[in-house]
């Protein structure tokens, strides 16, 4: 299936919103960590970082799950 350009514009436009409210809460966090709870910020940093590789490995494998899971009520994604 071939994406028209109007299409990936749309994608992208909500892409941006998305990353936008992630980098507003992971500039939160690393206030937090690093301000109040005193944390180094390499340190905070690498967390972070090991949270995205583990999202990275993780939402495949949860998506397989949710598109090969059946209930009774039928399947979670159509």
């Amino acid at each position: 299936m071939e994406l028209t350009t109007k299409q990936k514009a749309a994608f992208g436009i909500g892409a941006v919103g998305k990353d936008m409210v992630y980098a507003l809460s992971a500039s939160y966090v690393m206030y937090y960590y690093q301000d109040v709870l005193g944390l180094p910020a390499t340190f905070v940093g690498l967390i972070l970082m090991i949270a995205r590789v583990f999202d990275a490995f993780n939402d495949p494998f949860m998506g397989v799950l949710v598109a090969k899971t059946r209930t009774r009520w039928g399947r979670f994604r159509p």
